[in-house]
């Protein structure tokens, strides 16, 4: 006598368990990368943020030639230090103004450089 149930067998079960806990796995990795990607791009936003305010106000500053600056400032709940260097060009009329940021707890990891160049306001 041959008998069939309509139900899955025990090694169709395990089969399908093991799909599925492979495919958790590898949404939890990916989860979890797109979170840490996350936190490292908001740290490189701030950073900017900070940078980009130094040198606004390292533009608005009307002596000539700019001093070069360092400071700490705080953003998003982070501490960061920042550096204003202020280098010659071929010019005499211009300078390169480069800011560099870096976490203070984390004073070798610099997280953001940007530069700009200004020119000497004419007096009219």
């Amino acid at each position: 006598m041959n008998r069939r149930g309509n139900g899955f067998t025990l090694i169709e079960l395990m089969i399908a368990m093991a799909v599925f806990a492979i495919a958790g796995v590898a949404v939890m990795r990916a989860t979890t990368e797109h979170i840490r990607a996350m936190g490292i791009i908001e740290e490189m936003t701030m950073a900017g943020y900070v940078a980009e305010n130094q040198l606004q106000l390292a533009r608005l500053d009307t002596r000539w030639p700019p001093q070069p600056a360092e400071g700490e400032t705080e953003m998003a709940k982070n501490r960061w230090k920042w550096v204003l260097e202020v280098l010659e060009t071929e010019d005499a009329e211009f300078r390169m103004l480069k800011v560099t940021v870096r976490p203070v707890e984390e004073p070798e990891r610099i997280v953001s450089t940007l530069q700009t160049f200004i020119g000497r306001q004419s007096a009219e």
